[in-house]
């Protein structure tokens, strides 16, 4: 998977994704993004250029998709009045899945030893030997967690305990599970990677 300005791959027949490596010039993105009212409102009250820098590259995505959709947020969760979007970024890139029926999502990770430092936090014992210290498939099970904790929308969730690898179906992919109390339900994760970074994006299982 190689970047170049914009990625983009469709995962099913109403569904993008899509990758920019963050532009930097921040006036050149707000003279040529659409912005809506709430964008300006987020980008006057941050103090932080690169979470200015991460609305911006956003936008400039939903602009390169032809998309003209507004985004809103409801306990932090993006969201538009027509169908479903999710949103990851880090330092270096930005990414985002635009759905018109289903909800996705996506987690973007850059590789680097902080994931050995956290990961008997994250990881279960089943979940650490399969890893085995390699710190891509260790980032991979975070970037599937991340992803299942997004499309579940609940605080509190237990990343060790409660969102749980269960099985690979093939190299780029694998089922993980999000068990509550009364509940056990079933994602399907896909895994890629690109330019020292790790990407995944799930959605639920179907029956």
């Amino acid at each position: 998977m190689e970047i170049n300005n914009v990625y983009k791959k469709y995962i099913d027949d109403n569904s993008v994704l899509a990758i920019t490596k963050i532009d930097k010039n921040e006036h050149k993105l707000r003279n040529i993004c659409i912005l809506s009212d709430v964008d300006l409102f987020l980008l006057e009250h941050s103090s932080s250029p690169q979470r200015r820098l991460e609305i911006l590259n956003v936008r400039f995505l939903l602009k390169e998709l032809l998309i003209s959709e507004n985004i809103t947020y409801k306990n932090r969760k993006p969201i538009i009045e027509n169908g479903f979007i999710s949103i990851s970024h880090s330092d270096k890139y930005a990414g985002i899945i635009y759905s018109r029926n289903r909800q996705y999502s996506i987690d973007i990770e850059e590789l680097d030893g902080r994931i050995l430092r956290i990961s008997k936090r994250a990881f279960n014992e089943r979940e650490l030997d399969i890893a085995k210290n390699d710190i891509i498939i260790l980032n991979h099970l975070w970037n599937a967690k991340e992803c299942v904790y997004k499309l579940a929308g609940s605080k509190g969730i237990e990343f060790k305990t409660q969102i749980l690898f269960e099985e690979f179906i093939n190299q780029g992919s694998a089922i993980f599970s999000l068990n509550t109390n009364s509940n056990k339900t079933f994602f399907i994760i896909y895994f890629d990677s690109f330019d020292n970074h790790t990407l995944a994006y799930a959605k639920i299982l179907e029956e």
